[in-house]
């Protein structure tokens, strides 16, 4: 049980509402409270009677720090935080969600589209930590939460600058967390981020069969398996069975890295649930008995650590006013914040700001070009023009001001990725708005979607066949100054977007949609959805073309090359990692520089047909596609 304040707790931190505590480890206290604007936050503290070692402050001023540095969409950004105080402090979003661990505890291993979900969320997490030149080094099951939307990664408080070689304990200590650590941790020697990608192996096996790959009866016993045994893999599902081997290499030379990791699981599906049902009733419980308790400002609530996850979403408690406890089934977050972890967090801060103009009077007079003219962008190009060669200093309270100083790069869509170590922007240009609400904002006479309480927002588009537009993504919640100013930005230049001269012998300038004979599909009664870089037709069996520009693939995980006749040589990679009843059949188109190639894939898929009789139909549309791509 999760226990209410005591009489000699101060009702205030900062500017937050404690609301009662929601767990304590070694180091210090995690409490439940609410801001300014009523969202929930877990606040971290230092215990009292070790104030006064400075070594504490000090692990805990640089788990701040870390902390901080630390951002994207399947991680978290530090809400607020005071170092100097006399009780120092550490705020974070409270996200609901239920802790990965307790999921396959109860529920047991989950399928393998979840897992697909799950590898490919982690997957992007650990790009986005490492490539602020972080290690996590405990990445464990309890330090996943299953978001509505997909996972976060949680606690960096023994994470580490990669070459810093910073000790945090005593010599021959062993940090992190047995059953999931890699052989250069077993062995106390110095890590990579490849010892990160070694603990997805094993988190993403846990997943899958419900138990550690290495796990004995003791912790030495433990280590000695993760260092000197082979994991037994035969319990795994057959698409995840390669992936999880790869990871779990003893060389970390040998393993993966994040970005290979995602170019090999390709472009998942949009899932409205990602995770099984009883997880989803299990957060929106949560949800609606949050927003429950923010109705009433003086209540306080007592939270049951232990309940088990339903198989349907349970009935709705009311509410009791002013003082009554109320006891919620808040299980996720938990894991988020006992023993010293940090909450998984979204960036917020003063909404003084407003978001994109939001009045019912206001009508769009303005309209997108078409996908035919968008395609070919040089979106990299358009973005930090749009933007100028500064921030506005209100808009740059937590990023460079300097546009040109950030790193921009090409998405494998032909987006735009920009990052300058404290802000994140990504703009994609015709892309679908799966996921985007329609809504009464108007930007420059653009009408503006939005993402859930995400600050993440889209141009629309205005042809009816599917919803597509400019999507803007900041990669944090709530306040959302960044967002708005691109978006100002972006709706005041689209005049200017121009075709890259370059284009015209790239796959960004094409239209998958005339790739195939239409005609074929017409006659099945299939219905037709697009996007600038993708087609989908969908009758009997879904047939998906996507165009894109992926990072070159790791050796360590390519498949093997097949000739499907005509001289078309495919990659025959990822239909072990897909069902029995899908076809992925991938044609390099060519290489562009040291990093980057551009694919055409084509996806059959069946739930009533095996993936022999799927590939039967991907392997002519490969052909004829082929035959009508540019001369390069």
């Amino acid at each position: 049980m999760i226990e209410p304040l005591s009489t000699s707790d101060a009702p205030m931190i900062g500017r937050y509402r404690v609301r009662g505590v929601l767990g304590a480890g070694g180091m210090g206290r995690v409490v439940l409270a609410t801001g300014p604007d009523g969202r929930f936050v877990a606040i971290k503290q230092i215990h009292s009677h070790l104030l006064d070692d400075r070594e504490f402050r000090a692990r805990f001023e640089r788990e701040v720090a870390i902390s901080a540095r630390v951002s994207g969409a399947f991680t978290a950004a530090v809400v607020d935080f005071d170092t100097t105080g006399e009780t120092p402090w550490l705020a974070s979003v409270f996200i609901a969600g239920v802790e990965l661990d307790k999921a396959v505890r109860e529920l047991g291993p989950l399928p393998v589209p979840a897992l697909r979900t799950l590898a490919s969320g982690m997957a992007s997490a650990l790009h986005s930590i490492h490539s602020t030149g972080l290690v996590h080094r405990d990445l464990k099951p309890a330090n996943v939460i299953l978001a509505a939307d997909g996972p976060r990664v949680i606690d960096f408080g023994i994470a580490q600058a990669v070459g810093t070689g910073a000790a945090l304990t005593e010599v021959g200590a062993v940090v992190g967390s047995p059953a999931y650590m890699s052989p250069e941790q077993a062995n106390s020697e110095p890590v990579t981020s490849a010892s990160d990608v070694f603990s997805l192996g094993s988190l993403l096996c846990m997943a899958a069969t419900g138990t550690a790959p290495f796990a004995s009866s003791s912790a030495p016993y433990t280590l000695f398996n993760i260092v000197h045994s082979e994991p037994q893999l035969d319990q795994v599902p057959a698409p995840l069975r390669d992936l999880i081997a790869g990871c779990l290499r003893k060389d970390p030379r040998a393993r993966p890295t994040p970005a290979q990791i995602l170019d090999y699981l390709g472009v998942l599906p949009v899932q409205a649930q990602p995770w099984p049902a009883p997880v989803h009733a299990e957060i929106a419980d949560q949800t609606r008995k949050l927003a429950a308790l923010t109705s009433d400002p003086e209540a306080t609530q007592i939270i049951s650590a232990h309940t088990p996850i339903a198989s349907s979403a349970p009935a709705e408690i009311p509410v009791t006013k002013r003082r009554t406890a109320l006891r919620l089934g808040i299980v996720a977050a938990i894991a988020v914040v006992i023993a010293g972890a940090i909450t998984a967090v979204t960036l917020r801060g003063d909404e003084s700001t407003p978001a994109p103009q939001d009045t019912p009077q206001a009508m769009p007079t303005e309209t997108l070009p078409g996908l035919d003219q968008l395609r070919g962008t040089d979106t990299c190009t358009w973005v930090p023009r749009a933007l100028g060669n500064t921030l506005p200093a209100e808009v740059a309270e937590k990023a460079s001001p300097d546009v040109s100083a950030w790193r921009w790069q090409a998405t494998s869509s032909w987006g735009c990725d920009g990052n300058s170590g404290g802000a994140h922007i990504a703009v994609e240009v015709g892309a679908a708005l799966n996921g985007f609400e329609s809504g009464k904002q108007v930007v420059n006479g653009y009408a503006i979607a939005r993402r859930g309480d995400d600050c993440a927002f889209a141009i629309e588009g205005s042809e009816q066949a599917a919803r597509w537009g400019i999507i803007v993504d900041t990669f944090s919640r709530g306040e959302c100054r960044l967002a708005d100013h691109v978006l100002s930005r972006l709706t005041a230049t689209l005049d200017e977007l121009r075709p890259d001269t370059a284009a015209q012998k790239s796959l960004s300038s094409v239209d998958p949609c005339v790739l195939v004979d239409n005609s074929a599909f017409a006659a099945l009664g299939a219905v037709v959805t697009k996007s600038a870089h993708s087609c989908e037709w969908s009758g009997d069996s879904t047939v998906r073309i996507t165009l894109s520009q992926p990072r070159r693939r790791a050796t360590s995980l390519e498949e093997k090359v097949i000739d499907i006749g005509d001289g078309v040589l495919v990659d025959d990679l990822g239909s072990a990692m897909l069902g029995l009843h899908e076809c992925r059949r991938v044609y390099q188109f060519r290489k562009v520089g040291e990093t980057f190639r551009e694919d055409v894939e084509v996806l059959v898929s069946n739930p009533n047909q095996r993936e022999g009789q799927l590939c039967a139909i991907a392997d002519p549309l490969v052909k004829q596609a082929v035959g009508r791509l540019p001369a390069r």
